[in-house]
């Protein structure tokens, strides 16, 4: 028998690091997922926090959210609207946009009389 004089890895070489690769992959994708979601999601709550302080210095002069009106601009991922202002309740709303990310996820904020809110998201 002749001993081994060949320079290079044997199958069982490559297949254990292969495998201790795909453990590693396994515990970092879930916390990398987790960080891009909250991304997205700041993304929208920081345009919607603009949103309510323009809508509640509306409230602050008018004394209610009746004939509150505007068009808040898109960013590349999320459309904004104010689905629904009136009395002492005003709505905004971050909607996907198709072809993003984001495709069907919706952050909504509600902004009442007293200056409280209310902050709820689905599709993530």
């Amino acid at each position: 028998m002749r001993g081994r004089s060949e320079a290079g890895f044997t199958l069982v070489e490559l297949i254990m690091v292969l495998v201790i690769l795909a453990i590693l992959l396994a515990l970092a994708l879930p916390s990398y997922l987790a960080a891009r979601r909250n991304a997205y999601f700041a993304e929208a709550a920081e345009r919607l926090q603009e949103m309510r302080e323009f809508a509640w210095s509306f409230y602050t002069e008018k004394q209610t959210f009746d004939g509150f009106s505007a068009s808040p601009a898109s960013t590349d991922n999320w459309d904004f609207s104010y689905p629904s202002c009136s009395g002492n309740t005003c709505q905004m709303v971050a909607t996907g946009r198709p072809n993003t990310r984001v495709q069907g996820a919706t952050v909504t904020v509600t902004l009442f009389g007293d200056g409280t809110s209310t902050v709820s998201s689905s599709g993530f």
